[in-house]
């Protein structure tokens, strides 16, 4: 268990980046390797942080949008202009 090592999280951390041996023991960090995920476990945590990025954007998303009124009006104006409907009819036709 973690509770081996009998250090608190920031040294044992700042210990392993320097790679300092003479903070940790050949067994404390036996124990620090035996709590490192395998790579499925990695993958399965990379989705999961993918998720919770994709749940916080719908979230802020649904809050209201703060940007840019003006440029959010332009935007409409070209999504409902009557040239770009006749250039999608011209695109689809050929």
């Amino acid at each position: 268990m973690l509770t081996k090592v009998k250090m608190p999280l920031p040294d044992m951390m700042a210990a392993v980046l320097a790679m300092d041996e003479s903070v940790l023991d050949v067994d404390q960090v036996k124990n620090l390797i035996k709590f490192c995920p395998t790579k499925e476990e990695m993958e399965l945590l990379k989705v999961k942080i993918n998720k919770l990025i994709i749940l916080n954007s719908y979230i802020l998303f649904c809050q209201g949008y703060t940007g840019d009124k003006e440029n959010l009006e332009k935007c409409e104006q070209v999504r409902k202009s009557v040239k770009l409907k006749i250039m999608k009819k011209i695109l689809f036709f050929g």
